[in-house]
């Protein structure tokens, strides 16, 4: 059964590499708007009109609610990868989290990049290592690579700083990270070997607590670390649904703790949201079968990006409400997948803005969900005129669910075909779409390609050429279909 865990492990911590490449040759402009770096949201955060936007490729900030993006790419700040996580501090501290991929032995692993932190809004960053113990270290069994040792998430709790890494454990530093303890909730010496509790996903804290979710539960402490009370699906009576804790969230207007728990090794657990309104003491179960990601809130309104798309309750986790496809008002632009990663609400003004972190780019949404206007990173045609279509990503994997957009602009309501054609130029398929709706916000439009030829079939592993036509413009290209 451990296995399973490892398997999620993999997955969670390869999610990064895997769909930020949606975009990783074309991150330059989006529509009319500065640099966003990046398709695959992996965490927000927001503070007043700004909001923070990690990828595999780096970080967004924005500081007029998403109507222009800066970005920071690794070299803009130090370390290597992209950001896993990212939280602040104090009002002016944000620090992230980094991480990459390596091969070791011939298998790709996840490698800790370390922390950065600024308080100057990204002007300037300060470095700290991935946190690794001494090998002469003989109390506990010490980490001391930073393979597999990738940080999930972070909390603050006055001037110190907690976080929660995989093979690392969860960690604390009293003096901005220049040293590091090792912390288990349990009593037990360190062991993420030997320990599913020392296994660290996902940290928070709020009105002088600190949660912690691991592959073997949820633990709290009300003193600042120095004791801890434990919840597991095994002894509770309303305990939480599984004991692998993805993510920790809190909701002031509702006193409310939400956790995303899956089945970890116990064959009882099951996969949903557990939420506790009483400190933990008793646990209450929703969206079963469903596999959470993060949490988002409006006053008591919380939504959750999961696997199976955004759930909203309005009721305390009483009655949820499933969002239909998310599709962009001004171009009929759609996020593909139905699996979100991140969300976050903040309100401006008076005025909602909830925000939506996929593999396919950033949605923004000021209605509840009706409609939406999405952010994702590629290259205008407007811009960058030649070629006037191209497809991106290329190479993608249609078996592994890929597909490839045929990128262009239109001036006017027009009637878009694209030909397909493989290495032999024989005919493939043909995608044709009308593009009305037009204005001079929505000129940047797309053609999606799943990787099928005709009679529904995957097309084989190649090289393909395609001919648009869009109005009166004909234009050729190339795109690459890989397993």
């Amino acid at each position: 059964m451990m296995n399973r865990i490892i398997i999620y492990v993999l997955l969670w911590a390869g999610m990064t590499a895997v769909y930020a490449g949606v975009a990783r040759d074309f991150s330059l402009k989006g529509s009319g708007q500065p640099a966003f770096l990046g398709n695959a949201i992996i965490d927000l955060r927001l503070q007043n009109e700004t909001i923070w936007a990690a990828t595999g490729f780096g970080l967004n900030v924005s500081t007029d609610l998403g109507a222009s993006w800066r970005h920071f790419a690794p070299g803009q700040y130090p370390g290597k990868g992209g950001v896993s996580a990212m939280g602040f501090m104090d009002e002016n501290t944000l620090w992230i989290a980094t991480a990459y991929d390596t091969t070791v032995e011939n298998e790709s692993l996840s490698v800790g990049g370390g922390l950065n932190y600024t308080q100057d809004g990204g002007e300037t960053w300060h470095h700290i290592n991935q946190p690794v113990d001494d090998k002469d270290v003989t109390d506990y069994s010490p980490t001391t690579t930073r393979v597999q040792n990738v940080t999930f998430d972070m909390a603050f709790l006055d001037s110190t700083i907690w976080i929660a890494s995989f093979g690392g454990g969860l960690r604390r530093s009293d003096d901005m990270g220049q040293s590091w303890r090792v912390v288990t909730t349990d009593g037990q010496p360190f062991s993420s070997l030997n320990h599913l509790n020392h296994r660290a996903f996902s940290v928070m804290t709020e009105n002088g607590n600190i949660w912690y979710g691991s592959a073997e539960g949820i633990s709290k402490s009300s003193d600042g670390g120095k004791s801890w009370q434990r919840y597991t699906h095994q002894n509770q009576d309303q305990p939480i649904s599984g004991n692998f804790v993805v993510a920790l969230a809190w909701q002031p207007a509702t006193q409310t703790v939400w956790a995303a728990t899956v089945e970890a090794v116990d064959g009882d657990e099951k996969r949903a949201v557990s939420y506790s309104t009483d400190g933990g003491a008793n646990w209450h179960v929703a969206l079963e079968g469903v596999f959470a990601h993060n949490f988002g809130f409006e006053g008591e309104t919380v939504f959750v990006a999961a696997d199976a798309g955004l759930f909203i309750s309005d009721d305390g986790g009483a009655n949820w409400f499933r969002v239909p496809e998310v599709v962009d008002q001004r171009n009929g632009d759609r996020i593909l997948d139905d699996e979100y990663f991140s969300a976050a609400g903040q309100v401006v003004n008076g005025r909602s803005y909830w925000w939506l972190g996929s593999s396919d780019g950033l949605a923004l949404t000021t209605d509840r969900g009706n409609s939406w206007r999405l952010i994702r990173s590629f290259v205008s045609t407007r811009e960058r005129p030649v070629p006037a279509v191209y497809a991106y990503p290329s190479p993608f994997s249609p078996p592994r669910n890929g597909y490839t957009r045929f990128q262009f602009d239109i001036g006017t309501a027009t009637e878009v075909e694209v030909r397909i054609y493989n290495w032999a130029m024989e005919h493939v398929r043909t995608l044709k779409e009308t593009e009305d709706n037009w204005s001079p916000d929505s000129q940047d439009r797309n053609v999606i390609w799943d990787g099928r030829d005709s009679f529904g079939r995957i097309v084989d592993t190649g090289v393909y050429f395609f001919r648009a036509v869009v109005g009166n413009k004909i234009s050729w290209g190339k795109v690459v279909v890989v397993d």
